[in-house]
């Protein structure tokens, strides 16, 4: 049985880590993929482990009014060294006829080291409504 390269390894990885943490909002999953010192390059989301663990309590419980981005669905990973790159296609809204959608395609970009997620990078757009706010009337 042949080993499993750096590159299948680190691409393992960082889908397991997505369907984890992203699809199913797991605090395990956050804390066995991503790196104590996770650094975020995305306008929406803070650096920080700690950001990430709030992220899935969010998913799991999303605050009131929150609509979350539309569902992705993986078409290719790439990888190269410690570098793997996703790219999914994502419905978009269409500003030429509201209320409709067309199929584009976004990525994210991870940077792994001994086996974690430590860096991260995506096609970012900002958000109307940042997803760390506060559910009105939750507790400080």
């Amino acid at each position: 049985m042949e080993a499993e390269s750096l590159e299948a390894r680190n691409a393992r990885v960082v889908l397991d880590m997505w369907q984890g943490v992203i699809r199913e909002g797991s605090r395990e999953a956050v804390l066995r993929y991503i790196h104590p010192d996770y650094v975020q390059h995305a306008v929406n989301l803070p650096s920080g482990r700690e950001q990430l663990l709030h992220l899935t309590d969010l998913i799991r419980d999303p605050p009131q009014g929150f609509v979350p981005p539309a569902t992705k669905h993986l078409v290719r990973t790439v990888a190269q060294g410690d570098m793997v790159v996703v790219i999914w296609q994502q419905d978009q809204p269409d500003p030429v006829r509201p209320g409709e959608t067309y199929p584009g395609h976004a990525f994210d970009m991870y940077r792994l080291a001994d086996g974690m997620i430590v860096e991260h990078w995506d096609d970012t757009r900002k958000w109307a409504r940042s997803w760390s706010e506060e559910r009105p009337g939750a507790g400080s």
